[in-house]
């Protein structure tokens, strides 16, 4: 079991290909008949496979002798406009400078919205607390979460792996909104979505250079925020998922658009939301009459996992000619194994048992005759088959 430059080129070309797949697919007039945690986890699986580019050692070597020959000597080759340095190796050094300063980006954000709450977020009131044991006792489990309320975001999120907090804006909310709100996102530590929205983040910052990455993180966000709202519509009834979705609705519209939230935290909603909130409202109102085709459901799972499994079984792998040899051929004779031979036009030849013959001038022919060899005239024909190889 290996890692080599293909294995990881088959990888990023299978889980690129299958993110896509799962997108695309996601977005039809089917997606009605597939499982939101189907979805999310097939994302994690083509994660996982991009992040395990194996080689195993019964893995089927496809050979390809025109497009990967060229990628191999692409990278692998020295460049004078590189400073004499493959391209492999400035690749590397590109990726590595920009996995640190996304990295960087990150904790220094994510370090910043936990000052924030520390210094300038205040815990939550007697009133709000009583509230939050409320939604603990509705969703029957009981997780430690710590609550502050500031005036410096606009909308709540949770955020913590660990240590996990409920951040609250400043506002006047009435008690149903703000029960949904809390509801909302304690559901979302119930879930483990900020684990796995850490995890995908930390997936962009290495992968950084991939697009479709970005597709996976921001269609993933969306498949959480529906597993939490369905996660949600489960503990209540038709009229008051109705009004969970109009306590959305009015505080999306209260909100700043373009305050943004940390990285990998689990929001209420996203600034660019309109059409992944229109999405969620229909899942949730859909909730108690979508019963969605099981068979249909465990397909799609089946043939994906499938595809992500066979990706291990076959590797291509550039096929090169093997060098011609510049060095001339020897051959080994004697008189026993080789004889003269001098056809009618006068021409001599030199007969080598399996090998072809070859021409010889008469001085040549001469010489072979004095140490021995027998010299036949044309009119007899080869014995035991000898023939000559040019070399």
């Amino acid at each position: 079991m290996q890692i080599t430059i293909f294995s990881f080129l088959s990888a990023l070309l299978w889980s690129s290909l299958l993110i896509v797949a799962i997108y695309l697919l996601r977005h039809t007039r089917f997606k009605q008949h597939f499982g939101v945690l189907s979805m999310v986890l097939l994302y994690l699986f083509c994660t996982v496979r991009l992040f395990l580019p194996l080689e195993f050692p019964h893995t089927l070597i496809a050979a390809d002798d025109v497009i990967y020959p060229y990628i191999y000597n692409l990278l692998t080759r020295e460049h004078t406009i590189l400073a004499n340095k493959t391209l492999a190796l400035i690749l590397c050094a590109v990726w590595l400078l920009g996995f640190c300063v996304l990295l960087f980006r990150y904790a220094r954000q994510y370090r910043k919205a936990i000052r924030s709450v520390e210094h300038y977020a205040e815990p939550w009131d007697e009133q709000i607390n009583v509230l939050f044991r409320q939604v603990q006792q509705q969703t029957r489990r009981t997780i430690k979460v710590h609550g502050y309320i500031t005036t410096s975001v606009e909308s709540a999120f949770g955020i913590g792996v660990i240590h996990k907090r409920i951040i609250l804006p400043n506002k006047n909310y009435t008690e149903a909104e703000l029960r949904y709100v809390l509801l909302h996102e304690y559901t979302h530590f119930l879930n483990h979505d900020t684990v796995v929205k850490l995890l995908v983040t930390l997936f962009c910052i290495i992968f950084w250079w991939n697009p479709v990455v970005y597709l996976l993180q921001k269609d993933l966000e969306q498949n959480l925020e529906i597993k939490c709202d369905l996660s949600v519509a489960r503990t209540l009834c038709g009229k008051e998922r109705a009004a969970y979705l109009r306590t959305i609705l009015s505080l999306m519209k209260q909100s700043d658009r373009k305050h943004r939230i940390p990285f990998a935290a689990a929001a209420l909603f996203r600034t660019d939301a309109d059409a992944a909130i229109k999405e969620r409202f229909e899942t949730v109102m859909a909730y108690s009459a979508n019963r969605r085709n099981r068979v249909a459901n465990a397909v799609f799972t089946s043939v994906f996992t499938v595809l992500l499994i066979a990706s291990y079984t076959v590797l291509p792998q550039p096929q090169f000619e093997a060098p011609k040899s510049t060095e001339p051929q020897t051959i080994d004779f004697n008189s026993d194994t080789a004889y003269i031979k001098q056809d009618r036009v006068g021409e001599y030849w030199l007969c080598i048992q399996n090998e072809q013959p070859i021409q010889l001038k008469k001085e040549e022919a001469d010489f072979y005759q004095q140490i021995g060899f027998k010299l036949i005239e044309s009119e007899q024909k080869c014995r035991n088959n000898y023939f000559v190889h040019w070399v």
